[in-house]
């Protein structure tokens, strides 16, 4: 139950808060609508299934390339905000390359670091695997 909480606070935070006020403040009220459209398109189509192969995979990396800055940002200040700053950091460089998205990986990692507790072994959801180690 932790496990999850802290993965979908961190994600949460990262694509529906840090990312689109990131892109809010880079390119308007366009560059927010534009990124959350982005965001809701790769949770529409973005995963691999038979149905949306064809054109999920374009949504999936375009929402990875609009996330990347709002990630790194949400981690950064899950380090320094948080509980735990050393914690973070290290669990930031340990384990975020272990998690199969570029941007959930550091910003669950900081998460977890900075409250101190470890997200454990990989799992399995929706035929996605997630490392999920912090």
């Amino acid at each position: 139950m932790a496990r999850a909480v802290v993965e979908s606070v961190a994600e949460n935070t990262s694509d529906a808060v840090v990312g689109a006020l990131f892109w809010g403040a880079v390119a308007g009220v366009p560059g927010l609508v534009g990124f959350r459209a982005v965001n809701t398109l790769d949770a529409m189509v973005g995963h691999k299934s038979p149905r949306h192969r064809r054109f999920g995979w374009a949504s999936a990396r375009l929402d990875d390339l609009a996330g990347w800055p709002g990630a790194r940002l949400t981690a950064a200040l899950a380090t320094v905000a948080g509980g735990n700053p050393r914690g973070a950091a290290r669990a930031w460089r340990a384990d975020a390359s272990k998690h199969p998205s570029p941007n959930a990986g550091p910003v669950e990692a900081s998460f977890a670091g900075a409250l101190g507790v470890r997200l454990g072994a990989p799992s399995r959801t929706a035929g996605a695997s997630s490392t999920g180690r912090s």
